[in-house]
């Protein structure tokens, strides 16, 4: 199992005896990494995504339904992501982890944090303690195709000067609560 921001986890490969002994902030195990191409382990039925960093370090799988792609321009998410988080969501229990090896939580705030691979350098994940059920899942590590569409904007008075914002889109200077 895999905590996240409030302590609720996302079931993962490992034993939960493994699990136990890891910690919440930096999960490492003894998963190998998995090839983008190990089609057996990933389609399984009800599989609705799979991705991946990569490196193969963090390997998913999602069983339930994604949210269309939103794009967030606040400064924390501009600076981990090197421009703007484009991200899809899933339910936590939706959430299947095919290798953990080198997921590692970064821990922003006491109720934020962001899942990165610690060897290639991948932002996976976000998650937030006011969004329990839910786990946002960087769009760019989804296997293509993904069937997704970006539908909206937000903390779009903190995108970064060099970005021209897609007028297509709607968009939001501040958050924008999500269903």
């Amino acid at each position: 199992m895999i905590e996240v921001a409030d302590g609720s986890a996302i079931r993962s490969a490992t034993s939960e005896s493994e699990s136990t002994s890891r910690s919440t902030t930096q999960i490492r195990d003894a998963s190998p990494p998995v090839s983008r191409d190990d089609a057996a382990m990933e389609s399984e039925p009800g599989t609705r995504a799979t991705g991946g960093c990569d490196c193969g370090g963090v390997r998913y799988r999602i069983t339930g339904e994604l949210r269309p792609v939103v794009h967030c321009h606040c400064t924390p998410c501009r600076r981990i992501t090197g421009h703007h988080m484009a991200a899809t969501a899933a339910g936590v229990d939706d959430v299947h982890l095919l290798a953990d090896a080198t997921l590692t939580w970064y821990q922003r705030t006491p109720t934020t944090r962001y899942g990165f691979c610690s060897t290639c350098g991948a932002t996976l994940f976000w998650s937030a303690a006011d969004k329990v059920d839910t786990l946002s899942i960087a769009a760019g590590t989804l296997d293509q195709p993904t069937g997704l569409r970006t539908v909206l904007a937000i903390y779009a008075d903190e995108a970064a000067d060099y970005h021209r914002l897609d007028d297509a889109l709607e968009t939001h200077g501040g958050e924008q609560l999500l269903n």
